[in-house]
Parts: C-alpha cells; sequence; structure tokens
C-alpha cells in the first residue's frame, strides 16, 4: 500500500469494525488498528454470542381486527399471516403509551442471537467493501455477498482472521465473466514474514493463534507491525546523529509507513555541493529522494535515508545512495552555473513562451498586470507610498522570471524561491525585492505563526504583501472570468488557498500608520478585473460581485478558525473591509474591553446599531468570552455576533 494511504485506512479499520460489530451486536471492546505497507491489522475483543433480541412489530387497530360478530377480518388475519403466526397468538396493547385506550394489535418476534463465529464473517466483508482508497484496483475477484466483484487497494494475498485462537472462515472468489468462480483467498491461522529478512529465510510461513502471539512472531521476522513502534525505532537511530533540533521537513511521519522493518543509514555531500543554495539541496534531498537533511546550522553535509533492511548490506547501499545524489546535486550546480550568467531582470521578457492559462494569456502578461495592480495600488487606491509603489512594482515584474531559468525547469518545487536567490546573489541592490519574489506565493497557511511570519517579523512587509496580494487576486479574477468557480471539494486550481492568502496578507502583513489609508478588498477586487480587459468570457459586473462573494467567505473560514476562548474579535465588517490600525497580528489579545470603528454602507438588513443613514460608521465592542463568536453574513455585510452587545444581536 502506498505509505500516504495507511494512516487513513488505519484509523478506518478500527471506526468500520467497531460500528459493523456495534450494528450485528458483537459488543466490541479494546478495538486496535495497526498497519504496514504489506498487511491491514484489526484487532479487539468481541461477544462470544449475539444476545437474544425481542422486536416489537405493531399491527392494525383492534378497533377493526374484528368485526361486528366477534371475528377476526381479513386485516388481522394478513398481519397475523405476514409474521407466521396464528391470528390468536397476536396480542393486543397501546402503541402510545399517552393513549392508553387505543389499542393495537401487537407481535413480539423473538430472535435467538448467533454465535460470533456465524456473524464475523458478515462483519469482515462489509469492512473490506466499506473501506475508502484513493483509488481501488480490479483484480478479479468475487465476494459472496450479492454484490458480485471486489476491487480493493491492492490485491489480497492472504487473509488471517482468528476467533479465540480458531480460524473463522472466509473466502474471496475469482471473478470469471461477471460470476463467481474459483477460491483464491481463503482465510487461515499463517501470515508471513519479511519479504528479504532475515537472511536465508525471508518470507516464511508462520502460525500464530492470537494478536499477541502474531505481533511477537512477526518481530522475529523483522516486521514491526504497530506504526508507532517503528517510528521510535527511526526516532533512535536518528537521535545519535542528528541531535535535538533536527527538523524532519515532515518525513517522519511518511517513513515509518514505507518500511516493515526501519534501519536508518547516513551519507555525506560531497564539499564541492555544499555551496549550492540550502533550498537546492533541501529540494533534491527531500522531495526527490525522501532524505532528511543534516548538517551545521543552514549548512547541509550530510543526509539520513531510510531503509526496509538490516545494516548487513550498509556500506553498498549509502555508496549507492550517495551516487544518485551526486547526480542530482551534479545537475543542479550546472543548472546555477548556468541561471548566474543572465540577470534575473533580463528574463522577463521571455515569459512570453510560458502559458498562464489558455484563456489568460502568457506569463509576461500576467507580470505586466501585476505591475499595473501595484500602479492602483499606489497611485488609484493611495494605499502605497511613490517608494513603496516602485519597489513592489519592480518585484512584480520580476516575480514570475524564474519560471524560464533550468533550475525552476529540473525543480518546479523551487519556483518563486530561485528568483529571490537568484536576485541576491546577483548583488540586487534592494534587500526586500528579493524577499517579496521570494515569498509572493505564500501564505498558504491560514495559521498566523505560519510561513512567512518569521521573515517578516519585526520588518516591514508591505512590499511583499503588495505582490503577493495582486498575484493572487490577478490569479482568482482570470479564473473567475473564465467561469472556473470551485464547487464543492472541487478545486483543481487553488482557488480557496489563493483566497486565502489574499485575506491572510490582510490581516497579518499590510502594515500602515494611524494616518496612512487602508488598503480596500472591493476595490482591489474591481481593479483586478479590470486589468484583464475584454479577455474574460464573463462580465465584469458579474466576476466582481462572484468574487466578493468568494472573497468574504474565505474571511469568515478565516475568522471562524482563529477565534480562541477567551480571546474572541467582535466586530462590524463590510466586505469593503480594511485591516486594522495596528502592527499586531489578529486576533489581539483580550485586556478589557476594545472598540473598533468601521466605516460601512449598509444595506436594509444591516442592523439597527448600524443602519444610521446611507454612510454610517458602526462602533462595536469586543470582549473575553468562553466561546468564540460565530461569523454572520447578511447581504454581502459580515459581523460576529456579541452575545452580551454589539451591531449583530
Amino acid at each position: 500500500m502506498p505509505a500516504s494511504w495507511l494512516p487513513g485506512l488505519t484509523e478506518q479499520m478500527r471506526q468500520r469494525f467497531t460500528e459493523l460489530a456495534q450494528a450485528s451486536l458483537l459488543v466490541p471492546e479494546r478495538v486496535q488498528s495497526f498497519s504496514t505497507p504489506r498487511r491491514l491489522v484489526v484487532t479487539g475483543q468481541v461477544a462470544a454470542r449475539q444476545a437474544d433480541r425481542e422486536d416489537k412489530v405493531w399491527g392494525p387497530a383492534a378497533k377493526i381486527a374484528k368485526d361486528a360478530a366477534g371475528n377476526w377480518t381479513k386485516a388481522a388475519e394478513g398481519f397475523a399471516k405476514k409474521n407466521g403466526v396464528a391470528v390468536d397468538q397476536l396480542q393486543q396493547a397501546p402503541r402510545d403509551p399517552a393513549l392508553p385506550a387505543e389499542l393495537n394489535l401487537l407481535h413480539v418476534k423473538r430472535t435467538a442471537g448467533r454465535d460470533a463465529r456465524a456473524v464475523l464473517p458478515g462483519v469482515i466483508t462489509a469492512l473490506l467493501r466499506g473501506l475508502a482508497f484513493p483509488k481501488r484496483m480490479s483484480w478479479d475477484a468475487w465476494l459472496e455477498d450479492g454484490k458480485g466483484t471486489f476491487p480493493f487497494g491492492r490485491p489480497v494475498r492472504w487473509l488471517v482472521i482468528l476467533l479465540d485462537g480458531t480460524v473463522v472462515p472466509f473466502t474471496i472468489f475469482e471473478a470469471q465473466t461477471a460470476a463467481k468462480g474459483r477460491a483464491i483467498v481463503e482465510s487461515g491461522d499463517t501470515t508471513y514474514g519479511h519479504r528479504f529478512l532475515p537472511p536465508g529465510a525471508a518470507g516464511r510461513a508462520v502460525r500464530v493463534r492470537s494478536f499477541d502471539d502474531l505481533r511477537r512472531q512477526l518481530e522475529e521476522q523483522r516486521v514491526v507491525v504497530d506504526p508507532a513502534r517503528r517510528e521510535e525505532i527511526i526516532q533512535s537511530q536518528l537521535a545519535p546523529m542528528a541531535g535535538t533540533g533536527l527538523t524532519d521537513f515532515g518525513l517522519l511521519a511518511e517513513w515509518k509507513h514505507l518500511v516493515e522493518w526501519p534501519t536508518v543509514v547516513f551519507g555525506r555531500i560531497p564539499e564541492e555541493f555544499r555551496k549550492l543554495p540550502t533550498e537546492v539541496l533541501q529540494t533534491v534531498l527531500v522531495h526527490h529522494q525522501k532524505y532528511i537533511p543534516l548538517g551545521e546550522g543552514t549548512l547541509v553535509t550530510r543526509f539520513a535515508a531510510l531503509t526496509n533492511g538490516d545494516r548487513s548490506a550498509e556500506a553498498e547501499i549509502v555508496r549507492g545512495m550517495e551516487r544518485v545524489v551526486v547526480a542530482r546535486l551534479r545537475d543542479a550546480a550546472f543548472f546555477f552555473a548556468e541561471d548566474m550568467k543572465r540577470p534575473l531582470a533580463d528574463r522577463v521578457k521571455d515569459l512570453a513562451g510560458i502559458t498562464f492559462h489558455q484563456g489568460l494569456g502568457t506569463y509576461e502578461e500576467k507580470a505586466q498586470r501585476l505591475a499595473r495592480l501595484i500602479d492602483t495600488m499606489g497611485e488609484g487606491l493611495g494605499i502605497l507610498t511613490k517608494g513603496e509603489r516602485e519597489t513592489a512594482r519592480e518585484a512584480a515584474l520580476a516575480a514570475k522570471a524564474d519560471l524560464t531559468t533550468l533550475m525552476v525547469r529540473e525543480f518546479p518545487e523551487l519556483q518563486g524561491v530561485m528568483g529571490g536567490i537568484y536576485l541576491r546573489a546577483q548583488g540586487h541592490p534592494q534587500a526586500n525585492v528579493a524577499e517579496a519574489v521570494r515569498w509572493h506565493y505564500h501564505p498558504v497557511s491560514i495559521e498566523e505563526g505560519s510561513a512567512p511570519a518569521r521573515v517578516f517579523s519585526g520588518g516591514d512587509a508591505t512590499v511583499f504583501g503588495a505582490v503577493s496580494l495582486a498575484d493572487k487576486l490577478d490569479t482568482l479574477a482570470g479564473y473567475f472570468g473564465l467561469g472556473l468557480v470551485p464547487t464543492g471539494s472541487s478545486d483543481p486550481y487553488g482557488l480557496r488557498r489563493a483566497a486565502q492568502g489574499a485575506v491572510r496578507v490582510l490581516l497579518d502583513f499590510w502594515q500602515a500608520e494611524e494616518t496612512e489609508k487602508q488598503p480596500s478588498l472591493r476595490k482591489l477586487t474591481e481593479a483586478a478585473v479590470a486589468g484583464y480587459g475584454q479577455a474574460l468570457k464573463r462580465p465584469a459586473a458579474d466576476v466582481v460581485r462572484d468574487l466578493e462573494s468568494f472573497l468574504l467567505d474565505r474571511l469568515r473560514y478565516v475568522f471562524t478558525a482563529r477565534a480562541r476562548p477567551g480571546s474572541a474579535c467582535r466586530r462590524c465588517t463590510t466586505f469593503g473591509w480594511k485591516p486594522p490600525r495596528t502592527s499586531r497580528p489578529w486576533p489581539w489579545p483580550s485586556s478589557g474591553p476594545r472598540t473598533s470603528s468601521v466605516t460601512a454602507r449598509p444595506p436594509k438588513s444591516t442592523p439597527a446599531c448600524c443602519r444610521k443613514g446611507r454612510s454610517a460608521t458602526c462602533t462595536t465592542r469586543w470582549r473575553s468570552s468562553s466561546h468564540p463568536p460565530p461569523v454572520v453574513a447578511a447581504r454581502g455585510v459580515a459581523w460576529t455576533v456579541d452575545t452580551n452587545r454589539g451591531c449583530a444581536r
């Protein structure tokens, strides 16, 4: 099984088995699930036998069950026949306890419980059928449950199903011309060890009698069933070489699902490649090889890799890994040297050969739109000073230029990053231009502390914010203008993430003094849509309206996700929302009541405290509370409900 599937499948096994066993009256307890790339395991305690059941089956009203002569009517006889009893065996009782005089015919159906051994095959069938895979494989299998063919994530090779040490019968058949064929997998008490270990006894069949026995014997055969235990082994092997400040780039969570017998080995980065940018080294090691970079500070000198074997051939394995890494780093060094021969600014015109989208032109056209949107921020809206506008305009023109470099063509993960690196390496006089280019694809996450929060902490992030915001709004306007709007869970162009990034730029990175103008998201949206001219398929007014609603929804999502007990913001906001006049990130710590004023043009549905004329100023208060307020909206106006006092009572 692919490593990315196993966490979800492992949890599904536990949940589904618990639900199915409970529904089958087997009273499951202490259910656990485990997994390796070659096996899915679920274990727990169930009742030896179902409890006997009594089900009440209600029939027609007693007053129509007999005729005037006292004989049973057809309705009563039909009800008795349906339940397989004589009509005289039917009972009478009030169906509604509140109406004791109104009686109905009643049959108490008694069902004897079955042994767990007879019930479990049905539970296992429903469990296997119900597992959700990102992709299913048709492997010509058939289950005898009335549903026919049995697709699964991967072909099933063996089944171990034990109850109190004895085998529970279960069979998977071959599907032949859409019909049941011969048995291809039958349950038993035999499992198989590691595919390559131990030497001379690899893949040995092992008979087991319980889960504890299975876990013990498989470990003797070099298989660790528990992913948590595999992670502990990996960390213990990493610790002596990596120290305490290890950055694993999320690989530890993946490594534990890649192998059955984890063994960590270490390789070296040759001296000649250590001068490459750290981001390049990390991309080669992490994204392409699944290795963890190691070193001193920011200098990468070694790497850690995971193998699914023992240390008998460790030297040969490490030598092979180093050869692969060196080959990739040699390519990267060549690309870096070639790219450095040309200033990044000279590459902007080459963007004419790279298509942004079939209906939205090239990246050169996008770069020009970004520059015009930056000009609008400065000259049209007055939210950038002349110096900020000129700097941001230069960064916007160069932001996509690294798409033409050899390095980004080979390592697409580095787009944006390499642009900033090349500007710094080529001695660009303004550091904030390089930083804006480096981070303009961010922010990706809505968490306050996520990248690039640390990069700009304590510094001016306005140039970065302007370029990042322009890029995201231009992308959103273009795709919305083509009618490519996210629907349900489908968002192939990452537009929700782009909208959340735009919202977060305004919340966390746009810094303005009390006397300076604040950005209006509505006006910026209108400017982004206008930048496409006649290129969009939909009317500009419709695009602006839909994009406003979409951004408002993302703003509401960010507010809701960030609200915390004890620090909740109750504010009255319109879509023309303006970020707080403070350098502190939202939400502010609550230290007594605070007041925020927002100029609004309220619609008729706006609460009375906000509706003071065509253009009014609504002042609300927020306080510390034990539960964050929900965010609500009405006709384009969003506000948070203050349960004590406020504009959305």
